[in-house]
């Protein structure tokens, strides 16, 4: 039921990115972060290392003489299509959680382009991913939970984390959209940069003009422009989007029908204020000191933007460790898992927030726990999950969405009823032009030619 992305877009951008990573080893990455590490924090360098590479950017650390080391880290081409902005948008989201909140994060000495494109320069900070101590060991590839771990494990573990999403959640801005900093403080500028928007733009070839390009003042706004991405990303992938005439029927018409439902959507603040807010938050860029067993670092702070309040308050889908587009097929399965991991996590939040709320730290109109549990009864949950993700959005809304809107489904027929003329019209022509490019597997209109992805 799902829609798959465009397997040759996806093939085209790996054979980018590698064409990318040959020239970039070849060409002394540990020389050029050793220079790029002392321009902008001067020392005597002493040697350079890879030291991870993630989805989207390649780190290496760098040793000095004199002082702790420090991370360069690149931006991979390919991985990323919008690096300049990506990068920029990180820098100063950094810069605001450093300055404004407790959470440790790297210290930021610098960031530029080079021949590689753009990077930060910043410092190293100690510690062991949070994931490490929830992931089943004996599992291969991305992590995945522990089903033997303790109760005690997982509390320590949610402790941590809930503090993390608590102190994120009481930062408040006017707008939605990213940060950017200048000589009187930090203000939303930008449009915000999603990790759905890179994934779009990658593995679906969708061409960065059928992105918003600007701030949004309204949450109602943002949730119909996210529920329209879900229509472009229909329209103009060119293959693998349908497998049949009547499965381009059903992809259109939930579409349309969960368009409807975020334009009548109720928000509690439709004008703001708007929460910062991670996409890729999540245990595996949580470090762990391991002698004090705290948080000693956050890092990995891209698609991080003032978002609308929804999106804080609902429950976190990290809960067990797993990306929802890992989740098994049946989300009914997946809900079977996931409910007693939220309880537990909830519990601890609730706990924390009493708390807080005890040391007159914390109001009680900012307390997350209950606005979280609530989120699974009424359905937010799933509505700000299928906003927020494309390739998951048809098995959400068919699973927990259309019959809380629209009432028992009966058969496809009854729903495309609900649409409107114009939708009824554009929903044929859209059938001919999907099964048209079913038959069609050559042609590919590329979006991003690599000499683009050079400048972006």
């Amino acid at each position: 039921m799902s829609m798959d992305f465009d397997h040759l877009a996806e093939k085209k951008q790996e054979q980018k990115a590698a064409a990318w990573l040959n020239l970039w080893l070849s060409r002394s990455p540990e020389i050029l972060s050793m220079q790029l590490a002392k321009k902008h924090r001067p020392g005597e360098t002493v040697s350079a290392c890879l030291w991870k590479s993630g989805a989207f950017n390649i780190c290496y650390r760098v040793r000095y003489e004199d002082g702790p080391d420090i991370i360069v880290r690149f931006a991979a081409l390919g991985r990323a299509i919008l690096r300049r902005e990506k990068v920029q948008i990180e820098v100063a989201t950094m810069k605001y959680i450093r300055k404004n909140t407790w959470i440790p994060v790297p210290e930021i000495f610098g960031s530029g382009i080079c021949w590689a494109g753009p990077y930060i320069v910043m410092s190293f900070l100690e510690g062991v991913p949070l994931s490490q101590f929830l992931k089943d060991p004996s599992s291969e590839g991305r992590p995945v939970m522990n089903p033997q771990i303790s109760d005690r494990s997982l509390r320590w573990a949610y402790r941590e984390m809930a503090t993390l999403v608590l102190e994120l959640s009481r930062h408040e801005f006017d707008s939605i959209g990213a940060l950017e900093e200048n000589e009187t403080g930090f203000f939303v500028a930008r449009r915000p940069l999603t990790l759905n928007m890179n994934e779009l733009m990658v593995s679906a070839n969708l061409p960065e003009k059928g992105f918003p390009s600007h701030t949004f003042k309204s949450a109602t706004d943002y949730f119909s422009a996210l529920s329209m991405q879900h229509l472009s990303h229909l329209r103009l992938q060119q293959r693998d989007a349908v497998t049949s005439e009547e499965d381009c029927r059903k992809k259109f018409t939930a579409r349309c029908l969960f368009l409807n439902i975020t334009k009548n959507l109720w928000t509690e603040y439709p004008q703001g204020p708007f929460r910062l807010y991670c996409d890729d938050f999540r245990p595996s860029n949580v470090l762990i000191d391991l002698d004090d067993s705290h948080v000693s670092g956050v890092i990995d702070w891209e698609f991080t933007y003032a978002a609308p309040a929804e999106f804080t308050w609902v429950a976190p889908w990290w809960l067990l460790l797993q990306s929802p587009e890992d989740w098994e097929g049946d989300l009914n399965l997946f809900l079977a898992r996931y409910s007693p991991r939220l309880h537990a996590f909830l519990e601890v939040l609730s706990d924390h927030e009493s708390k807080l709320i005890e040391q007159q730290l914390l109001s009680k109109s900012q307390r997350l726990s209950s606005r979280m549990e609530d989120s699974m009864e009424t359905g937010l949950f799933w509505v700000c999950l299928a906003a927020r993700y494309s390739s998951m959005f048809d098995e959400i809304y068919w699973t927990f969405i259309d019959h809380r809107y629209y009432g028992t489904f009966t058969s496809l027929d009854d729903r495309i009823q609900l649409l409107n003329q114009e939708q009824r019209q554009e929903m044929n022509e859209l059938v001919e032009l999907k099964t048209g490019q079913c038959k069609d597997k050559e042609s590919f209109d590329d979006h991003y030619p690599i000499d683009l992805l050079l400048e972006l």
